[in-house]
């Protein structure tokens, strides 16, 4: 049986995880546009990319402190620390975590999963839905944070009506949040 291990692990990882966010990218331009969603301009998507970054940052911190604060939760996010450690192993990771993660996150959970639970039920449930799902698969002690994270980009997204605005201040956040933890 063929095993890979180690350095070449986290490369065919790497590179498995950037095609197939190729491929998403790929899928997602030959759908088309959802109902809800238009094209707009640079400026336009610039600006909702700059406010739900930093909006993220802040609904992070925000719901983190106050998780810690009510539940006692700990500051630390086991996903980002474990994300952390690989990256430090194997720098080129951050390709997966920065880039590949971020895309096919918000088009799995945003434009599959919340886009098409709007019309069978509304915005706010199909938010609520996709926010807890999105919490769940990152399987991480520090549940509100992801489930608030969740909401905060499906708004985004919801607002802007592009998924690459979206995916923008999630792609940034993730750079800031682990450019900070290397610090």
């Amino acid at each position: 049986m063929l095993s890979i291990t180690g350095s070449a692990y986290f490369l065919t990882i790497t590179l498995g995880s950037l095609i197939a966010t190729g491929v998403m990218i790929y899928l997602v331009k030959l759908g088309g546009p959802l109902a809800f969603e238009k094209k707009s301009d640079l400026n336009h998507d610039l600006q909702w990319i700059i406010l739900g970054t930093i909006g993220a940052i802040v609904v992070q911190f925000g719901i983190g402190f106050l998780d810690q604060l009510v539940f006692h939760a700990s500051t630390n996010s086991q996903n980002t620390i474990g994300l952390l450690l690989m990256v430090k192993e194997y720098p080129y990771y951050f390709l997966y975590v920065m880039i590949a993660a971020p895309i096919m996150e918000e088009i799995i959970f945003r434009r599959v999963f919340f886009a098409n639970l709007i019309k069978p039920t509304n915005v706010y449930i199909a938010a609520i839905i996709s926010a807890i799902i999105f919490a769940f698969m990152h399987q991480d002690t520090r549940f509100l944070v992801y489930v608030a994270m969740g909401l905060w980009f499906a708004f985004i997204y919801y607002k802007s009506k592009n998924i690459y605005v979206s995916a923008g201040s999630h792609i940034i956040m993730n750079a800031i949040v682990l450019t900070m933890s290397i610090a």
